[in-house]
């Protein structure tokens, strides 16, 4: 099922870029925002500027954060990139819209849609993600204002380059409405998640989240009335797009730990946004 999410997902995301985004200059920040600029001004091919674009950035987090997470990035960009110059220069599709807020709200809804597909299959699209992450690690930002910044820093620069402010202000309701779209696709308006992990391997696991994903964990010590064993058991709250990564790292450092992950509709502190 997560290697299918992820398909979907890739797809989706490649029809918002080739069908929408990419041919009306709308850049919704990251990794694709600048492989829309390069193809816009230079015509490049978007999806082969896309994968080459993730290469340093994918580098960079592997240093950064480890190995771990970079199968299924690794795949889920080469997927976004083939489908969308096989989209755009097989099928030949034409320009569906020419107006720019049916062009900004749809690219950024399959786009949003898409991301959300991937994050559900423990996948990731690289470029901004592993970014905020790596700033996140050095900075104390939280992910979401890291990958903000970063994707406003984007925007502004396709702004200067084409020379249209419209093109900025139209820019930010397609990352909005994407970033809202995936929100609805990872368990609709919660957007974080409670772990809590029973283990005999406590220490090993609650370093890994520290170090690997940089986030809390709390420690308590539990016995198991059916087996009369005392086992640690762990409390991290995660964003959702880091449920795929905590299973797997899990999974990874203890194979017979049982863990189980709920929503939260709120979290309160360092490192989650408010409510709003």
């Amino acid at each position: 099922m997560r290697i299918f999410f992820i398909i979907l997902g890739s797809i989706l995301a490649a029809l918002g870029y080739e069908l929408f985004l990419v041919p009306m200059k709308i850049v919704p920040g990251g990794v694709g925002g600048i492989a829309i600029v390069l193809y816009n001004v230079f015509k490049l091919p978007f999806g082969l500027m896309y994968a080459l674009l993730n290469i340093p950035i994918f580098l960079w987090g592997v240093k950064e954060l480890g190995r771990k997470f970079g199968i299924k990035t690794v795949g889920s960009v080469i997927l976004i990139a083939v489908i969308s110059d096989f989209t755009k220069y097989f099928l030949k599709p034409p320009i569906l819209t020419h107006d720019l807020l049916l062009s900004s709200l749809y690219g950024a809804l399959l786009l949003g849609a898409g991301l959300g597909f991937v994050f559900r299959g423990g996948g990731s699209t690289g470029g901004t993600d592993i970014v905020g992450r790596i700033i996140n690690k050095h900075t104390g930002l939280s992910v979401g204002i890291s990958i903000l910044i970063v994707d406003s820093v984007v925007i502004t620069i396709s702004g200067f380059t084409f020379r249209s402010f419209d093109l900025v202000l139209f820019s930010y309701i397609a990352l909005f409405v994407s970033s809202k779209m995936v929100d609805v696709i990872l368990e609709g308006r919660d957007y974080a998640k409670q772990a809590t992990i029973y283990t005999n391997k406590g220490e090993d696991v609650a370093n890994a989240i520290i170090k690997e994903m940089n986030r809390g964990v709390t420690k308590v010590e539990g016995k198991g009335m059916y087996t009369g064993k005392r086992r640690a058991v762990l409390f991290s709250v995660i964003s959702n797009r880091e449920e795929g990564i905590l299973r797997d790292l899990v999974k990874y450092v203890d194979p017979e730990a049982f863990m189980v992950i709920s929503n939260v509709h709120e979290v309160l502190g360092k490192g989650f946004r408010p409510r709003t």
